[in-house]
């Protein structure tokens, strides 16, 4: 069956109210990992808030793989870094093609290997977490290698490149926050310059209180507030540069995606965007 028939079937299925079912999930979401080896400032890592770090089992991936040939779209990531994980590989061999697949990863493990891999999978996006435009922010956020980061989504759309293929689409990401806002602009154009496809701009949750004052760190004189950090307290900073933000994508034609599900874009009275 493919994932059309699977979904036009699972939807016949939900309006009939059928109790047993001949579908499998249109959508399907593993955690190939909880590991991650950097420990971002706003992620629960930084503060040792993930209970029981560990790769998804081999074997259950191989369980729930007879579901990925009918799925339409598939993650394969959560709150850790999938390419450090064994799982995740097995799974990236199942994915037929034509199938929606992604992932959110650093991109700080690719090797030699793992990039033909990832080249050669029906994968459909890679979104690699950046956070910022420069070397100094990126460190203070993401505690790595700026010069390694781009070098490695250089070699990741150089290799799809010259493997003749229009995917996997390798997207950019920042999680915004008062540290980088001001880089708005400046990380689509770096996007650009790196032969990216698309950015894409979120903003932090705004959780309770008391959970965003777990969330505070001390890196080399900078200290990470993250209730501090949160642009609902800079809206107009934050308007503004995400503004010159989409001005700059829509200048080197180069797609630039907001986070809709958070009320804080271009929230003034009577602004609004389009």
């Amino acid at each position: 069956m493919t994932p059309r028939d699977n979904e036009a079937l699972a939807l016949a299925e939900c309006r009939a109210r059928t109790c047993v079912v001949a579908s499998t999930p249109v959508m399907v979401t593993l955690e190939t990992s909880s590991i991650c080896n950097l420990r971002c400032v706003m992620c629960p890592h930084s503060i040792g808030a993930v209970e029981r770090p560990k790769h998804l089992e081999e074997a259950l991936a191989e369980t729930v793989g007879r579901f990925l040939g009918q799925a339409k779209s598939v993650q394969l990531h959560g709150i850790g870094e999938p390419l450090a994980s064994p799982a995740f590989w097995s799974v990236l061999e199942r994915l037929p093609e034509g199938c929606d697949a992604s992932i959110n990863t650093n991109l700080t493990l690719l090797d030699d290997r793992r990039l033909s891999r990832l080249v050669a999978s029906n994968i459909g996006l890679i979104n690699v977490s950046v956070d910022a435009a420069t070397a100094e922010t990126y460190r203070k956020i993401r505690g790595h290698a700026f010069e390694e980061l781009t070098r490695n989504v250089e070699r990741l759309i150089a290799a799809r490149a010259d493997a003749g293929k229009p995917r996997p689409l390798v997207y950019l990401n920042m999680t915004l926050m008062r540290a980088n806002i001001e880089e708005a602009p400046a990380f689509v154009e770096l996007a650009a310059g790196l032969g990216a496809d698309a950015v894409c701009f979120w903003h932090l949750n705004r959780w309770p209180d008391q959970e965003m004052a777990r969330y505070r760190t001390e890196k080399g004189g900078w200290v990470f507030d993250y209730a501090a950090e949160g642009l609902w307290s800079h809206p107009a900073l934050s308007n503004r540069c995400l503004r010159e933000a989409v001005e700059e994508g829509r200048r080197l034609g180069l797609p630039v995606h907001l986070d809709h599900n958070k009320g804080v874009f271009f929230d003034e009275e009577g602004s609004g965007h389009d």
